[in-house]
C-alpha cells in the first residue's frame, strides 16, 4: 500500500502499451477484410484508433522523461509523511503526571519494539504508511503485529496508547520548551466526534512522537533485515528534508536579524553563532549516532563507498560523532581505501583518539589508514607525511609493530617522491618492528634503494645493518642496545623454562645453527647489494665500501657479482683514474689482496684478470699475472685461462712468450699441480719451441716429460716430434 502511487503509475504505463498491441492487431484484421462490423466494438475501436497515433520521436522520448521522473518524485514521496491539508497536531499539556509520562512512554517503547522485531519489510512498509498520515493511530488488538488509524471508538478508556507522529519540523515547533526531543503528551480531538449525536468533549490524550524516532527506528530495522537499499532510502529522504528545514530557519534567522547571507549555507561559516531556534530544531531533528552507523554500513553493503565518504565531506562534526568508536572508523577507513582518500583515513584515526582516548584502535585501523595514504588517487608530500605519522603512532601509541610489506611499501614510496630521508627514517626502525635481515621485504627494500642513481641512501642502510662494523656507530650505546634486543628476539627462539632444554650442547648446537643462518642471510644481502649497485653502474667508491663491509664479514662473493666488480674496478682505474694498463693490473691485484675473504680462491681472481687482459689485448700484464699466480703459490691454477692466453700469443707469432710461460709453469708449479696439466698445453709449449727452432729442446722435454705413455694417441705431439727429428 505504501507504493500505491508508483505502482499506479506503471500499472497504467502497462495498459496502455497493451491496448497499442490490441489496436494494431486490429487495425491488422480490419485491413484483411475480416469484420468488426458488429457495434459493440465501435467505441473501443474509437478509443484505439486515438491511442495508436504515433508520437514523434522527441515528444515520445520527451514524455518518457517526464514519467521517470515523476515516477522517481513519487518515490521519493512515498518515503516523507504526506499529512493531509487539514492536518490538526495536539499543543503539549502544561503539567503531565508520573503516571501519564510512564503511559506515554510504555506506548512509545510498544512501537519501537513492533518495529525492531518485524520479520519483513512489508511490515515496516506498511507501519510507515500509516504512521506518515500524521492522524492518531494505535497497534491493533486483534493483530499485533500491524497499527491501524483510530476510530471514534478508539477515543475512549483510561488507557494512553494513541500516537501520532508530527513531522520533525513541525515538532520542532510544537516541542518548544520541552526536554524531552521523542515525544510529548497532548490533548486531541476525535475525528469522527461532530457526527456523534450530542459528544463534543475531546477524549484522550494522544503520545505525539517526533517524525526522528520513527524513521530511526525504520532505517535500524531494514538494516537487520539485510535491506539496505531501503535503509538508505529512508535515511537520506529525511536528511534531505532535515537540511532544507535547517536552511529556513537560517534564512528566517538572518532576515531576523537584517543580515541576510551570500548562501544558505553561510550563516555558520562566518564566524556567527546560531540561534536559539535554529540550536532547538537541529537537536530535535537530528538522529541517533546509531543511525548513522547503519547508514554507513549500508552504504558499505552496497558498495556507495563514494556516498560514505560524502557523509564527512559535507559535515565535518560527523568525524566527531562517528568516528569515536572503532567499529565506526574501521568502516570509514575502508571506503577511504576502496576510494584512495588518504586525507579523511588520517582525520578518522585523529578523530578517534582525541573523542575516544580510553578506545584500543586495533592494528587493522593503522594499516587501512597507511595504505590509503599510500594509495592515494593524488598522492604528494601530505600523503606520504600522513603515512608516516600514523607508521609512528601505530609503534608508539598502538604499542604494534609494522608488517613486513607496509614498511617495504612506505620505504618504497619515499623513494620513488625523492624523499630519501623519510626512507632512511622507516629503514632505521625496522629493529622496533623486528623485521627479520633474511625476510624478502627487508631484501626489497634494499633493493628499491640502490635503483637510485645516487648511492648515499644505499649506503647509509647498509652501515646501519652492520653498525658493528661502523666507526660512526661504535659510541652508540643506546644503538647496539636496542640491536641486542632485536637479535635476541629474531635470532635467539628458546624456550623460557630452561628445564625444557635437553643439555647445554644442545643449546650451544642451536645457537651455532642460527649463528650460521644469520652469517649466510648476511652474505646474500651483501651480495645481492653490490649485484644491484653493479647493475645500475654505481660509481667504484661506492663499490668498494660494500666490498670493505664484505671483507670484514668475511662474506664470499658469488661468482657473477665478482667478475662484474672485477671488471668495473678495473675499468675505473683506467678510464676515470687514467692509470696505465700495468698500474691498473697492479692496482687490482693489491686492491684485492686487502679483500682477500670476499675471494674464494685466488685462482679465480687470475682467471677473472687474464680474461679481461686478453679481451684488451694486454700480453704483458697477462704475462704479469701468470707471474703472480706463481709466485703467490695458487693451489687452484686457472689452467684452461693460461692455455687460452698460449693460444692468442701462438696466433700473433708471440712463440718466446708462450716459451718462458711454460717453463715458468713447469719449474714453479708443485708436482699435484703439473699432474692436472692438460695436453693442450703441452702442444702449444712443444709448437712454440718448434718454431723457435729448438729441435733439441723439443725431443727431450717429450721425453723428459714422458708424453709418449701420458698421450699415447695424440697425434698432435708426434707431428711435432717427427719435424723437430727431421730438421
Amino acid at each position: 500500500m505504501l507504493r500505491g502511487r508508483p505502482q499506479s503509475v506503471r500499472l497504467q504505463a502497462r495498459r496502455q502499451q497493451q491496448r497499442l498491441l490490441w489496436g494494431r492487431a486490429s487495425d491488422l484484421v480490419s485491413w484483411m477484410g475480416f469484420g468488426g462490423s458488429s457495434t459493440s466494438n465501435d467505441q473501443p475501436s474509437t478509443v484505439q484508433l486515438v491511442e495508436t497515433t504515433r508520437l514523434p520521436p522527441s515528444t515520445a522520448a520527451t514524455e518518457a522523461e517526464a514519467a521517470g521522473a515523476f515516477s522517481r518524485k513519487a518515490g521519493k514521496r512515498v518515503l516523507r509523511p504526506q499529512p493531509p491539508e487539514d492536518a490538526a497536531f495536539p499543543v503539549p499539556e502544561d503539567a503531565v503526571d508520573i503516571s501519564k509520562r510512564r503511559a506515554a512512554g510504555n506506548a512509545l517503547a510498544v512501537l519501537s519494539r513492533h518495529m525492531k522485531h518485524a520479520s519483513t519489510s512489508a511490515q515496516l512498509l506498511s507501519a510507515w504508511q500509516i504512521a506518515s498520515q500524521c492522524q492518531p493511530f494505535l497497534m491493533d488488538r486483534k493483530d499485533n503485529s500491524s497499527l491501524r488509524l483510530a476510530t471514534a471508538n478508539d477515543y475512549s478508556g483510561d488507557r494512553l496508547r494513541l500516537l501520532q507522529m508530527a513531522p520533525a519540523a513541525v515538532f520542532a515547533q510544537l516541542a518548544t520548551g520541552i526536554s524531552s526531543p521523542s515525544m510529548f503528551v497532548g490533548a486531541s480531538v476525535a475525528a469522527s466526534v461532530t457526527e456523534l449525536e450530542s459528544s463534543s468533549e475531546p477524549v484522550l490524550d494522544v503520545v505525539v512522537v517526533n517524525e526522528a524516532v520513527i524513521v530511526a527506528n525504520l532505517v535500524l530495522a531494514f538494516h537487520n533485515l539485510g535491506n539496505h537499499d531501503q535503509a538508505v532510502a529512508f535515511f537520506e529522504a529525511y536528511d534531505r528534508d532535515r537540511n532544507t528545514w535547517l536552511q529556513e530557519q537560517q534564512l528566517r534567522d538572518a532576515a531576523a536579524s537584517s543580515v541576510v547571507p551570500s548562501s544558505p549555507l553561510d550563516g555558520l561559516e562566518n564566524g556567527s553563532e546560531p540561534t536559539g531556534a535554529l540550536k532547538a530544531i537541529e537537536r530535535i531533528t537530528l538522529l541517533p549516532r546509531s543511525v548513522y552507523a547503519a547508514y554507513l554500513r549500508s552504504l558499505a553493503k552496497t558498495k556507495q563507498t563514494k556516498k560514505l565518504l560524502r557523509v564527512f565531506e559535507d559535515d565535518e562534526c560527523q568525524l566527531e560523532r562517528l568516528c569515536s568508536t572503532v567499529p565506526n572508523v574501521h568502516l570509514v577507513l575502508h571506503a577511504c581505501l576502496d576510494e584512495k582518500d588518504g586525507a579523511l583515513a588520517g582525520r578518522a584515526i585523529d578523530a578517534i583518539m582525541q573523542y575516544s582516548p580510553a578506545a584500543v584502535v586495533p592494528l587493522a585501523c593503522y594499516e587501512l589508514a597507511i595504505r590509503a595514504n599510500l594509495r592515494a588517487r593524488q598522492r604528494g608530500e601530505r600523503e606520504l607525511q600522513t603515512a608516516l605519522r600514523l607508521a609512528r603512532l601505530l609503534h608508539k601509541d598502538g604499542g604494534y609493530v609494522l608488517k613486513p610489506h607496509l614498511w617495504s611499501a612506505l620505504i618504497k614510496v619515499s623513494l620513488n617522491m625523492d624523499r630519501a630521508d623519510c626512507a632512511l627514517e622507516v629503514f632505521k626502525s625496522y629493529p622496533h618492528h623486528r623485521i627479520l635481515e633474511y625476510q624478502t621485504q627487508f631484501r626489497h627494500a634494499l633493493r628499491a634503494a640502490c635503483h637510485l642513481k645516487e648511492s648515499d641512501t644505499a649506503l647509509a642502510m647498509m652501515r646501519f645493518c652492520w653498525a658493528g662494523h661502523q666507526e660512526e656507530y661504535l659510541g652508540n650505546k643506546a644503538l647496539f642496545g636496542e640491536r641486542l634486543e632485536y637479535e635476541e628476539a629474531t635470532f635467539v627462539n628458546r624456550d623460557v623454562n630452561k628445564e625444557s632444554l635437553a643439555s647445554d650442547a644442545e643449546v650451544q648446537r642451536n645457537d651455532t645453527t642460527l649463528l650460521m643462518l644469520k652469517q649466510d642471510a648476511e652474505t646474500e644481502l651483501l651480495n645481492m647489494m653490490l649485484w644491484e649497485l653493479l647493475k645500475h653502474r654505481h660509481p667504484a667508491p661506492a663499490l668498494k665500501q660494500v666490498l670493505d663491509l664484505m671483507n670484514d664479514t668475511q662474506s664470499k662473493g658469488g661468482a657473477v657479482v665478482l667478475r662484474l666488480a672485477v671488471t668495473a674496478l678495473l675499468e675505473h682505474d683506467v678510464k676515470q683514474m687514467k692509470l696505465t694498463p700495468r698500474k691498473a693490473v697492479e692496482n687490482s691485484l693489491k686492491f684485492w689482496d686487502d679483500h682477500s675473504f670476499v675471494l674464494r680462491a685466488q685462482g679465480f681472481l687470475v682467471h677473472l684478470l687474464l680474461a679481461e687482459c686478453m679481451s684488451r689485448q694486454w700480453d704483458d700484464e697477462c704475462e704479469l699475472l701468470v707471474d703472480y699466480m706463481l709466485e703467490l703459490g695458487v693451489a687452484h691454477v686457472p689452467i684452461h685461462s693460461v692455455v687460452k692466453f698460449m693460444g692468442n700469443n701462438e696466433l700473433r707469432g708471440r712463440f718466446a712468450a708462450n716459451a718462458r710461460i711454460s717453463e715458468k709453469l713447469l719449474s714453479k708449479l708443485p708436482h699435484e699441480a703439473r699432474r692436472k696439466l692438460r695436453e693442450v698445453f703441452y702442444e702449444r709449449y712443444l709448437m712454440s719451441c718448434l718454431r723457435l727452432e729448438q729441435f733439441e729442446k723439443v725431443r727431450e722435454q717429450y721425453v723428459r716429460l714422458n708424453l709418449e705413455q701420458r698421450y699415447p694417441h695424440n697425434e698432435v705431439l708426434r707431428t711435432i716430434l717427427r719435424d723437430a727429428a727431421s730438421q
